[in-house]
């Protein structure tokens, strides 16, 4: 009886050790910082006709309504840049003679729908799945034209809007990289360096570094990997139905280019310039002045901040079918 109870109590001992350590392994992991990449990703602004969107109604209908799912991706902006997001949304692709579609918040669609940047803010570390909007719109229907039996036009939905994208890749700044001096170095300069996506339809997609005599070399390649078109920032409030000059597309903003927190001692396009992308790719030659590091080899980011326009569009088909009655 006596050994019966030794056991059971060791049982009991080693089941509350057990808790005891899981518990605090728990306690600890909750409590301790998670490093979370939120900024990666090809998708700004997305847009989708939920499954329940009326595809088949009929001449005359009136009020028939449909929504659109406008969803943020990517990571702009965060809490502290809302200010700085503009969008708008457009809906074409029909004849209006036949077909009418009003925002039900407005009587027009000509100015288009003002997204807000507040319901729209970017994929951040407390928000994980990025900001989402609903834009609701009505229908009417008009008459067919004599002799037509159905309609079956395909309404276009786009959003143009403002966008930005950050890169901040790890680098290495050494000031002597074929020195034949034995030295303890933290890094090794890499001559093509991958930062990986950056939560923007407009990414750095890679980073050439050198070394010469005087200065670091910094070759930026951009590409344009969202799937949509680059617009001015000042065409942002016009109607992409109506088009745009060729001449104006594809150009991006170069906000920042730095080493650390030190500016680049020059850049072509320069800061504050656009760089003409051709073919969905361009590229930034930035150089930084040998003097700035000093004798030391160190790790340090390249920050890259691009800003733009950007126009992206989803679309449905309906169709639109003759009354038919009975005499």
């Amino acid at each position: 009886m006596v050994k019966m109870e030794k056991k059971v109590f060791l049982i009991i001992s080693l089941v509350l050790l057990t808790l005891f350590i899981v518990g605090c392994n728990g306690t600890n992991g909750a409590d301790g910082p998670s490093e979370v990449n939120y900024r990666t990703g090809t998708q700004g602004l997305t847009l989708e006709f939920p499954t329940d969107t009326p595809t088949e109604i009929y001449e005359n209908d009136q009020d028939v309504r449909f929504s659109v799912n406008v969803r943020n991706k990517g990571a702009f902006p965060q809490s502290d840049e809302r200010a700085d997001f503009r969008g708008k949304l457009w809906i074409g692709g029909y004849d209006e003679r036949i077909l009418q579609i009003y925002p039900r918040l407005s009587s027009s669609i000509a100015q288009g729908v003002n997204l807000d940047g507040d319901e729209l803010e970017g994929v951040s570390p407390y928000n994980l799945n990025g900001g989402y909007s609903t834009i609701e719109f009505q229908m009417n229907v008009g008459e067919l034209p004599n002799g037509m039996p159905y309609y079956d036009p395909k309404i276009i939905i786009t959003t143009s809007y403002l966008y930005k994208t950050l890169a901040s890749p790890m680098i290495c700044i050494d000031p002597e990289p074929r020195s034949t001096k034995v030295r303890e170095k933290v890094c090794e300069i890499q001559q093509s360096i991958s930062p990986g996506t950056q939560g923007a339809p407009i990414s750095i997609s890679s980073i050439e570094e050198d070394v010469t005599s005087t200065d670091f070399l910094f070759k930026i390649y951009i590409d344009n990997v969202g799937g949509g078109l680059i617009i001015p920032e000042s065409q942002i409030d016009s109607n992409p139905n109506e088009g745009y000059d060729w001449r104006d597309l594809n150009k991006v903003m170069i906000e920042e280019v730095s080493v650390g927190n030190v500016r680049m001692t020059e850049c072509r396009p320069s800061i504050g310039r656009e760089v003409q992308l051709m073919d969905g790719k361009g590229y930034i030659f930035c150089r930084l002045d040998k003097s700035v590091a000093g004798g030391k080899a160190y790790e340090t980011p390249l920050n890259v901040k691009l800003s733009y326009g950007y126009t992206s569009s989803s679309q449905k088909d309906i169709e639109i079918f003759e009354e038919v009655s009975f005499k």
